[in-house]
């Protein structure tokens, strides 16, 4: 196996390491995304690139192969409930939320493992290391869960319940119907197989963060808030 190594960063926030990271993402999101959304009609809106809080991403030897976009939602703001995002959540699925004191959400979006690395005879199912990482940056975080809409023909859900994923409902998206899936704080479970488990582990203890949103210190002393 390469030299994997796991990125966190704002892209309004980008300093002389996370530039070319940023760019990089950038240029294959706008790449996958501008054709995915071009067969249903819908342009690809650079506003949801640049509106996350964190994006992350998996290099091998400098190279990006998968990443995933992180935005903060408040249910109690009225301004928030009229994005775009939140327009698939009807108000009986933000009154669930609200039924488990659930009021800030951290969403899930365009979860991305580039064809070389998605094979199925990969040692790796990249797209489940990404998010049992993904949880891990909620449970450092301070919102109370993540959610993601994920389209139900990729079978997404059968990927993220092994890190304690719930089903929470579903709604069309683009023609598409997607799976509301959830976890809150507390309820991420490790993944069930041990190898895949140590990857996420030892890719979590020497991550490279450069957000300032999460409560853990790193002891490499990159910029971490306590």
């Amino acid at each position: 196996m390469g030299k994997f190594q796991y990125h966190l960063f704002n892209p309004r926030d980008l300093n002389p390491e996370t530039v070319k990271l940023s760019n990089d993402v950038y240029e294959v999101w706008r790449r996958v995304y501008s054709e995915v959304l071009g067969k249903v009609g819908e342009p690809l809106n650079p506003d949801d690139f640049h509106r996350n809080d964190i994006v992350v991403c998996l290099t091998d030897n400098g190279k990006v192969f998968g990443f995933h976009l992180y935005s903060a939602f408040d249910l109690r703001s009225d301004a928030l409930r009229d994005h775009h995002y939140m327009k698939a959540f009807d108000q009986a699925i933000i009154d669930k939320f609200k039924s488990r004191g659930i009021n800030t959400l951290m969403s899930m979006e365009y979860l991305t493992v580039i064809p070389e690395y998605r094979s199925r005879s990969a040692e790796v199912n990249w797209a489940e290391i990404i998010i049992a990482l993904g949880s891990k940056v909620m449970e450092a975080s301070p919102w109370d869960c993540w959610v993601g809409t994920a389209r139900k023909d990729l079978h997404v859900r059968r990927k993220a319940e092994k890190s304690g994923t719930a089903y929470f409902g579903s709604v069309m998206k683009m023609n598409y119907e997607c799976e509301i899936l959830m976890t809150a704080k507390g309820e991420v479970v490790p993944l069930p197989d041990p190898k895949s488990n140590a990857l996420v582990e030892n890719l979590w203890a020497e991550k490279r963060s450069h957000v300032t949103c999460l409560r853990e210190v790193r002891k490499n002393n990159l910029k971490i808030a306590a």
